[in-house]
């Protein structure tokens, strides 16, 4: 679990980039952190690893309210074999207002939240699982909050082309009834949630 140091980290990187927080009670912030471990440390962030963080971070008691397991990028399946001739989508840090909850998946349908807004990526064209130097492209493509279906920690397989993706079934389930539990959603069932996606090691240069 992350300790309260690394939470201010967060709070105040978010507060530099204008990123909004919603603090209401009874609402949750959705916060993607690559290449963090879930005890707050930096990894390597060794493609096709589940070595990112899905983080549901709220403004009481506890302030975190569930971490898991995640990947921000595609796998090696998916960048070799782009589903796009561009490239691999590998989304772009920063803040999008661009999901609501729906279903993903047709071989094993399930509740996720869906892309319903455009957002923008770097094209992976080169398949050398960075960002640097990669063309931008923004729209409507299918970026999805789904579960990985159980893969192995250093395994990412087919489980993402480049959607923000938790390892576990289980833990999916978990992120989901957060999710739902936040009152705007119960206010109306189409609302459109934010998503922050952080490069770790940028976090941890942050100064509290």
């Amino acid at each position: 679990m992350l300790n309260s140091s690394l939470i201010k980290k967060i709070l105040t990187y978010c507060n530099d980039k204008n990123y909004t927080l919603s603090t209401q009670p009874g609402t949750i912030n959705i916060i993607y952190i690559e290449g963090l471990n879930s005890n707050g440390s930096l990894n390597d962030d060794i493609p096709n690893y589940f070595n990112d963080v899905r983080l549901v971070l709220r403004f009481q008691e506890p302030y975190v309210a569930g971490i898991w397991q995640a990947s921000t990028e595609p796998g090696s399946y998916y960048t070799s074999n782009p589903m796009n001739s561009k490239g691999a989508a590998r989304i772009k840090f920063g803040q999008y207002k661009a999901w609501s909850v729906g279903v993903h998946g047709n071989s094993e349908p399930h509740e996720a939240l869906i892309q319903v807004e455009p957002i923008t990526v770097h094209r992976d064209f080169n398949k050398d699982f960075k960002r640097t130097g990669d063309k931008l492209d923004t729209g409507l493509f299918g970026i999805n909050q789904h579960w990985g279906y159980d893969q192995v920690f250093n395994n990412i397989g087919r489980a993402s082309a480049g959607c923000l993706v938790g390892r576990t079934r289980d833990g999916h389930r978990e992120f989901m009834k957060l999710i739902k539990s936040d009152i705007r959603y119960k206010q109306d069932s189409d609302y459109v949630f934010d998503t922050i996606v952080i490069a770790g090691d940028d976090l941890l240069k942050t100064t509290e």
